[in-house]
């Protein structure tokens, strides 16, 4: 489970686990995309596009995919 807070164009990720090593892809509808190695890490701070719509989260741990879908309007 992932919990998101959206402030300032910013995404703040919240993790219910430690990730050892991941990856971390947010893309929008308007075809920005941004993906960031994770280590050790259980909290993310991205810094999103203006003007988005939806964006999409993909958390890429080991074996484990988990995605989410956030309508911004």
């Amino acid at each position: 489970m992932i919990i998101t807070t959206i402030n300032n164009n910013k995404l703040f990720i919240q993790l219910d686990s430690l990730i050892k090593k991941g990856t971390i892809s947010v893309s929008d509808d308007k075809g920005h995309q941004k993906s960031i190695a994770v280590r050790d890490s259980n909290f993310e701070v991205l810094d999103l596009y203006p003007g988005s719509d939806k964006i999409y989260i993909t958390i890429e741990n080991g074996k484990k995919t988990i995605t989410k879908t956030i309508n911004l309007s």
